[in-house]
């Protein structure tokens, strides 16, 4: 769910990873799937997913990789065929913003990114299903959703595409859910079209998708909503909450086409560490998988290989020792793949596209930092900032760097410790332990 307004962003792990060739320190059990409800109904792990965290700023390197992906047949990109599905944005109130595809609703973005895809040789579709109806004529409508022709159109794709907005209207326009009024569900079903989507999945063709297109993937607990500070001072709650800043789930959870653990996006760039690693040891997953603005993790989903592609980062937080005690965090690994980066999932191990360093670098030791949750309600918030903590102390001198929240009453600081199987590259690092507590 998106939180932030673009203004605002303007102004782990070596337990999970550790199966290193280049170290034969003590390596970590191989990652497992957690069990998911909504992958339940996926019939194979064939296909290939590519999870792109937010702000995709129309990345040649991502979009040809979709394409490329959704050419099954080798024969160039005149025989991919992408759906687009756009009804996690907003929708559009009358018919003149929908055909304005400068504007953002589900009905504009379906033009802006079929555009967008026919410029790298795709034939595209846009699939016109939105949670509601404003204007005579709209042809984005929830009951599209099962409409035998539109599902038709999507079983003929090779590529599906799913843009931003709030997971939780993926939820409610392609499955049909048991109604509850804190919209809790553990229950659903698929739709007509969210049948076929899974079918062009299954079929080896690409699930790819931008900032909630992405978290929606996951299987069980999905994130719904939630910052960083507020997740940790409160915990979740099953749901869709009014509240934009606290921290909920969705219990049945998204597609489950993506089985190896949480799913969140603009993650470091929005400093959402705090918020998951309190998620996933609340809802007993060992696995977090955090993708980076400008960024994407493609899977191949039959050998559950990954590989990093973009501008920025993907961050695994390994969860499988996180302690919680109040609000003392502890156990946590975090590792940050950049682009050429690779994760073998079954394994654990992490490939990096650039040569490894282990033990301390040269640089000085970092200070402290404030605000280092890139906090919505800092006017002055950065973005990046723990990531950018990180990255300093692991070519420095130091074992440990630190930061404190924005926030107070209380306040919180975040320590990072260089142990055991730490090691470094050029912009990524595995391994550095995370530990969360109150400031004295």
């Amino acid at each position: 769910m998106i939180t932030r307004t673009a203004a605002t962003i303007v102004a782990a792990t070596a337990a999970f990873a550790c199966a290193v060739t280049a170290a034969p320190a003590a390596a970590a059990p191989a990652a497992t799937p957690v069990a998911t409800a909504g992958a339940a109904a996926s019939d194979s792990n064939a296909g290939s997913l590519v999870l792109i965290g937010g702000n995709l700023k129309e990345d040649a390197t991502i979009l040809q990789r979709i394409v490329d992906l959704a050419d099954p047949d080798g024969d160039g990109p005149a025989t991919a065929r992408i759906a687009i599905v756009t009804a996690a944005s907003s929708t559009a109130k009358t018919a003149a913003d929908a055909a304005d595809d400068s504007l953002n609703n589900a009905s504009a973005n379906g033009l802006y990114y079929s555009a967008l895809f026919e410029r790298f040789g795709a034939e595209t579709y846009a699939v016109p299903i939105d949670t509601a109806v404003n204007f005579a004529g709209d042809q984005y409508k929830p009951s599209n959703a099962n409409d035998p022709k539109v599902a038709r159109e999507v079983a003929k794709s090779t590529g599906v595409f799913f843009g931003g907005g709030d997971q939780m209207r993926y939820v409610r326009t392609l499955f049909d859910c048991k109604q509850a009024t804190d919209e809790a569900f553990t229950s659903c079903t698929d739709t007509k079209v969210m049948t076929e989507i899974r079918g062009v999945l299954d079929r080896g063709g690409v699930v790819s998708g931008v900032s909630a297109g992405t978290t929606i993937q996951q299987g069980a607990d999905m994130v719904t909503g939630g910052e960083p500070y507020q997740a940790w001072r409160d915990g979740t709650t099953p749901g869709y909450l009014d509240d934009a800043a606290a921290l909920a789930h969705l219990p049945y959870g998204g597609f489950g086409f993506f089985q190896e653990g949480l799913l969140d996006s603009h993650f470091t760039t929005w400093g959402r560490q705090a918020r998951m690693i309190k998620l996933a040891e609340q809802t007993g997953h060992d696995l977090v998988v955090g993708v980076d603005e400008t960024t994407a993790l493609v899977v191949d989903r039959a050998t559950r290989q990954g590989e990093v592609i973009g501008r920025n980062g993907v961050s695994l937080l390994d969860t499988s020792d996180t302690v919680i005690d109040g609000a003392v965090g502890t156990g946590t690994r975090w590792s940050y793949l950049v682009s050429g980066d690779h994760v073998d999932f079954a394994t654990g191990e992490i490939t990096p596209a650039s040569p490894r360093t282990e033990g301390r670098g040269t640089d000085a030791a970092p200070a402290p930092i404030a605000d280092v949750w890139d906090s919505i309600d800092n006017p002055d918030a950065g973005v990046y900032s723990l990531t950018d903590l990180a990255l300093a102390l692991v070519g420095s001198v130091a074992d440990q760097a630190e930061g404190t929240t924005f926030e107070t009453a209380p306040q919180y600081r975040t320590v990072l410790d260089r142990v055991d199987g730490t090691s470094w590259w050029d912009g990524g690092f595995e391994g550095l332990e995370v530990s969360i507590e109150p400031v004295d």
